[in-house]
C-alpha cells in the first residue's frame, strides 16, 4: 500500500506480522545507500577468504554436472511458452468453469517453471554475489523501516542482526526487495491466475447474494397475502359472540310467545 503524505511525496506501508500493526518504508539516504555498499564489499571479501564460489565459478561447476547446458535452455523456453500459452487462454475465457481450469492450469505451468528455475537459482544463492547481495539488503532494512511516528524500528544494522522477532525482520526485509524492485506488496495477487480466481470469486458472491434477494421477496410476499392471525382471532370471535346471540334470541322468542296452539275442530 502507499500512502500520501504530501502534495507530491509518497511512501509505501505494510502491516507487520500481527496484521494490525502497520510499518513504513522511508526514501533510503545517501549515507545508507554507502553504508549498504560498504557491507556488500565486505562481506564479498571475507566470501573469498572462506573459500565460497563466484558466480562464474558457479556456471562452470553447473555446466559441467549437466544441471544446467542447452538441454536446460531448451526446456526452460519451453515452459516459459507453455506459461505463456496458458495465461493467453485464461485471458480469452468467457464463462467461470473455464476460467477455472484455466487459472489451475496456469498455476501448475508457473510452479512448474520456479521448480525448473530452481536448478539454476538454488545453487547461485550460495555464491559470493548473492550473499553478499543479502548482506546489502538487510542493512537497507535496518535503515529504512520506521514505523507512524517516522522512527526507526531498528536504531542499528547490529539490533536488525540480534533482533529475537525473526518475523518481523523477515517481513521487513521481503517488502523492502519488492520495494527496491519494483513491485507492490500485493505482487502475488496481481497474477493472471490469482485474478481470474478473485473475479470467480465475486460472480458467485454476486448469484448468492441475488438468490437471497429474491427469496426475502417471495416471503415477503406471501407474508403480505397470508391472513393475521390476530385479525384472523379477532373475527372468529365476532362470529361465535354473533351465533350465540341469535341462537338466545330464537329461544326467547318460543318463551314468550309459548308453543303454537292446534285449531279446535266443532262437530256439528
Amino acid at each position: 500500500m502507499v500512502e500520501t503524505i504530501g502534495a507530491m511525496e509518497t511512501r509505501r506501508s505494510f502491516k507487520g506480522p500481527d496484521n494490525e500493526t502497520v510499518f513504513y518504508i522511508a526514501s533510503p539516504t545517501a549515507n545508507d545507500i554507502r553504508g549498504a555498499d560498504w557491507q556488500y564489499s565486505r562481506v564479498y571479501t571475507k566470501c573469498l577468504t572462506e573459500g565460497i564460489v563466484t558466480s562464474a565459478e558457479m556456471t562452470d561447476i553447473l555446466k559441467k554436472r549437466g544441471i544446467t547446458g542447452s538441454d536446460y535452455t531448451v526446456r526452460l523456453k519451453e515452459l516459459q511458452s507453455n506459461l505463456n500459452d496458458c495465461i493467453m487462454s485464461l485471458n480469452e475465457a468467457v464463462n467461470n468453469d473455464e476460467k477455472a481450469e484455466l487459472a489451475i492450469k496456469v498455476a501448475e505451468s508457473r510452479e512448474g517453471l520456479v521448480q525448473w528455475n530452481q536448478r539454476l537459482t538454488g545453487p547461485m544463492s550460495n555464491t559470493c554475489e548473492q550473499i553478499s547481495e543479502d548482506a546489502r539488503l538487510e542493512y537497507i532494512t535496518s535503515c529504512i523501516i520506521v514505523d507512524s511516528n517516522d522512527g526507526r524500528v531498528w536504531k542499528s544494522h547490529d539490533d536488525f542482526l540480534s533482533v529475537k522477532d525473526q518475523a518481523m525482520s523477515m517481513k521487513s526485509r521481503y517488502e523492502v526487495m519488492l520495494y527496491l524492485q519494483g513491485y507492490d506488496s500485493n505482487f502475488f495477487e496481481q497474477t493472471p491466475e490469482a485474478i481470474a480466481m478473485k473475479e470467480i470469486e465475486l460472480d458467485i458472491l454476486d448469484e448468492v447474494n441475488k438468490t437471497m434477494a429474491a427469496e426475502d421477496d417471495e416471503i415477503e410476499l406471501v407474508v403480505e397475502d397470508s391472513i393475521d392471525p390476530a385479525e384472523f382471532k379477532s373475527e372468529l370471535v365476532d362470529d361465535l359472540t354473533t351465533k350465540s346471540s341469535d341462537e338466545k334470541g330464537d329461544k326467547t322468542d318460543v318463551a314468550v310467545s309459548g308453543p303454537k296452539k292446534k285449531p279446535i275442530k266443532i262437530k256439528k
